[in-house]
């Protein structure tokens, strides 16, 4: 018995892999998205927002790589959201081939109730891209960021989330 509840709580608390190249981690509606972000209760999660057609999601995208590769051993969860239609699944596979990324990234499924989504990353989005929300290790969101990331006020404002305990 103390095995099997030792073996769930390593698997509870066993990271989440970024997915092969080319690979989705899977689709999300609402409710995938706050039973992933529950998931990383314990991390400090920026949850980004992006498409394959839109340029500044594309030239940030490295940069975000980046912050998982220097800032996830001290626990930052990046995690990326493609908002690209079903039929351009191929051009996000090429795209997440291409840029390798460090982090795990869904596709917002299609269908559904696009307002529940909405109501689900933030009730004040637009759609505007790119899109990214900061939480904290509690899962307490506190900061919203519509447009480019400012790296480098993002990677501070992680540096002070991280320290906190």
């Amino acid at each position: 018995m103390r095995r099997a509840i030792a073996l769930l709580i390593v698997l509870a608390a066993a990271p989440i892999r970024a997915a092969a190249p080319g690979e989705l981690a899977g689709e999300l509606d609402a409710a995938g998205l706050r039973q992933t972000l529950a998931r990383e209760k314990g991390r400090v999660v920026l949850l980004n927002f992006w498409a394959t057609w839109c340029v500044p999601c594309r030239e940030e995208f490295p940069e975000l790589s980046k912050l998982q590769r220097k800032h996830g051993p001290a626990g930052l969860r990046v995690i990326g959201v493609s908002t690209d239609f079903a039929k351009q699944k191929a051009a996000v596979r090429t795209f997440l081939s291409r840029q390798r990324p460090a982090f795990p990234n869904y596709r917002k499924k299609g269908g559904g109730d696009d307002q529940d989504f909405i109501e689900a990353v933030d009730s004040s989005w637009g759609g505007e891209l790119p899109f990214s929300v900061l939480y904290d290790r509690s899962g307490r969101k506190v900061r919203v960021f519509s447009g480019a990331l400012p790296v480098a006020g993002v990677e501070s404002e992680v540096r002070k989330l991280l320290e906190s305990r």
